[in-house]
């Protein structure tokens, strides 16, 4: 969106808050919409997996591309470094792409391309993580692995925040919650926890945190910023962790985890995960039997990476997964 916005001789870092809003228009995570709305109109009524990705490509790239408007439309306000478009799924394997609201019949979902440094099977990857996080006992939005011409797989997810075509949920990012800066460590897990207990006043939800916090350290997933983690907010107004998103492989920025472990983002251990845990009261037993759900499902790996197709980042992901169950032990 931003190259886009600069090609027509607008600077970004000129625009207001407002004219930022109206570029998400109705587009955006949650249920707030902005109006009038100054994201484009969709240009194709067919949609080209292969295609869109090559394209996204070339915008990241800095090259023009002749379905530059529809990625800004579907993907502009999704956020994150990865390219995104939103489209609608129906069960008959239609799809469908809208200038507002997905039409009657289809699902809201997310596919996502790779980045310019994503090896090839990003797809997969991320797909074998999800069911990594399921087995895990991580509350996961359904997801899929999407084939193209050429052979690419991409990673596609239900929006968690679109439960029914016209039914929208608020959601409030936990960078939103506490005003965190994203990529900058001005949070750690013991924060994300008080944050969670304070807005949703569940310890459901306080132990799948916890939970989280153990598969992000064990299988290596240290891209787990405060905009990686959402609340819901339910018709009566309660809020509820929303589901886990996100989730893969990643170094993290210099090795390390965004979100510190009391006080460790390098290496974390069983005894920081614990330490985190009495903080928040959580009981031993309890403790390790979730340490050895998560530990048993990220031992999966190798299962689950073959079941989604992964090729080229198997044994190198691995082989950093057992590196970090050894520190962390």
């Amino acid at each position: 969106m931003k190259r886009r916005v600069e090609r027509l001789g607008t600077r970004w870092d000129s625009l207001n808050p407002v004219d930022r809003l109206a570029l998400v228009g109705e587009h955006g995570r949650g249920a707030l919409v902005f109006s009038p709305a100054t994201t484009p109109p969709a240009d194709v009524e067919a949609l080209d997996l292969a295609a869109l990705a090559a394209q996204s490509r070339s915008i990241l790239l800095g090259e023009e591309a002749s379905l530059g408007d529809t990625l800004a439309l579907l993907g502009g306000a999704s956020g994150g470094a990865r390219p995104k478009i939103h489209v609608g799924f129906a069960p008959d394997g239609q799809i469908s792409i809208d200038d507002g609201e997905i039409g009657a019949g289809f699902e809201s979902w997310i596919v996502k391309f790779p980045a310019l440094v994503d090896p090839v099977d990003i797809g997969p990857v991320e797909q074998a993580y999800a069911n990594m996080a399921r087995e895990a006992g991580i509350t996961m939005a359904e997801s899929r692995l999407l084939p193209a011409s050429g052979g690419q797989q991409y990673f596609a997810t239900r929006r968690f925040d679109r439960p029914a075509p016209g039914h929208r949920l608020h959601m409030l990012s936990l960078a939103g919650a506490v005003e965190a800066a994203p990529h900058m460590p001005s949070l750690d897990y013991d924060g994300f926890l008080r944050a969670t207990i304070a807005i949703t006043r569940d310890v459901r939800d306080v132990e799948e945190v916890f939970r989280r916090m153990v598969f992000n350290i064990l299988a290596c997933n240290r891209d787990d910023h405060t905009r990686q983690h959402a609340y819901l907010m339910a018709a009566d107004g309660t809020w509820r962790l929303a589901p886990a998103y996100d989730l893969t492989f990643s170094a993290g920025p210099g090795g390390e985890h965004y979100l510190a472990i009391a006080g460790e983002g390098r290496k974390p251990t069983r005894a920081h995960v614990e330490r985190v845990a009495k903080i928040h009261g959580l009981k031993p037993r309890r403790v390790a039997h979730m340490i050895e759900e998560v530990e048993s499902a990220v031992s999966g790996w190798h299962i689950h990476a073959r079941e989604a197709g992964v090729k080229q980042s198997l044994a190198e992901i691995g082989q950093r997964l057992e590196h970090v169950r050894r520190d962390f032990y």
